[in-house]
């Protein structure tokens, strides 16, 4: 049994991590009949894979149903408020001390810029579509940033913080990198997605071929459907099923991959009007599975702390403490 892109579409081995794997591959929105018929193939296979599917939907599956504790009246959400777009932080103190935003982003909206200040910021639940001179395009996911520094000889663009997805256009003369942290990932005519996360950074490849060089190890070559972390140590392994996790967001979800918990609340702080902090630091190791709505980060608030041993706090108005039990 094999997937669309010839690799089997679970972990082997692991129970769990399969089952993992076929979740974020089906809330991806990817999947097409032929992995649903594999998927049932795969469920029929060992109750075991039953039952670790069933513990993981059954945790983060219903989300969506659960109601969102922003609104005035959960049984009855007003639908003038439900799509208002989340307000930012931008004038709340470093650590989300201080009073309600007053600006709003609009969730999940596209803006085309052609005009180039020297950095680019999306405010909290905010994306925006940029348009670049060399016909290359950007989608630039909620509270990040980037400033863009072409050149004669190199287009080159500086990912500071959250997350992109870069298409560049086909210029073989001139390549188009991407710097981020400690590393940077070249590409002539791909389309790649970088995340900055709290400790490493994340390359995914849905197009063409890129080069990733970080640290002191030798560039790697990576290949449409690859995806591989990195950090001041050069590139880590492949991550499997890395694409439709890194690319989930643009079907409205977060995914998360057995990821860190301050990594977690690092995503979770670009679409909550709160800010989120972990009050216990040895919190931060704790791993999350699973896939959020990111229209209602508050419920994935209640569904971390319905599977970790931690607690949420919130001491006034714009700030969210996490801390153990």
């Amino acid at each position: 049994m094999t997937g669309r892109d010839g690799r089997p579409p679970e972990p082997s081995g692991d129970p769990r991590e399969a089952a993992l794997a076929w979740f974020v591959r089906l809330e991806s929105g990817d999947a097409d009949a032929a992995d649903r018929a594999a998927f049932a193939d795969w469920l029929a296979r060992d109750p075991a894979h039953r039952q670790e599917f069933d513990r993981l939907s059954g945790v983060w599956g219903d989300l969506g149903r659960l109601p969102d504790p922003r609104l005035p009246n959960p049984r009855r959400p007003d639908p003038r408020r439900a799509v208002r777009p989340l307000p930012t932080r931008r004038r709340l103190l470093a650590f989300g001390v201080g009073g309600a935003a007053a600006c709003a982003a609009g969730l999940g909206a596209t803006v085309v810029l052609t005009g180039w200040p020297g950095e680019i910021r999306t405010g909290t639940g905010e994306r925006r579509s940029l348009a670049l001179a060399d016909g290359s395009s950007v989608e630039l996911d909620a509270g990040s940033a980037l400033a863009v520094e072409f050149s004669a000889a190199e287009r080159r663009v500086r990912l500071i913080d959250g997350r992109a997805r870069f298409a560049a256009a086909a210029d073989p003369g001139r390549p188009f990198a991407v710097a981020c942290a400690d590393g940077s990932v070249t590409m002539v005519d791909a389309t790649v997605t970088v995340h900055r996360r709290p400790e490493d950074v994340v390359v995914a490849v849905e197009k063409g071929t890129a080069t990733l060089a970080a640290g002191d190890r030798p560039p790697v070559h990576l290949a449409a459907g690859h995806c591989r972390s990195y950090g001041p140590d050069g590139p880590g392994p492949l991550l499997r099923d890395g694409v439709a996790a890194e690319t989930a967001w643009r079907q409205g979800r977060l995914v998360f991959q057995a990821q860190p918990l301050d990594a977690v609340v690092a995503d979770l702080n670009r679409y909550h009007p709160a800010r989120i902090l972990l009050w216990d630091r040895p919190l931060a190791a704790l791993r999350v599975d699973g896939s959020v709505d990111i229209a209602r980060p508050d419920v994935a608030l209640n569904a971390i702390v319905r599977t970790l041993p931690v607690r949420t706090m919130r001491p006034f108005p714009g700030l969210v403490i996490i801390r153990s039990v």
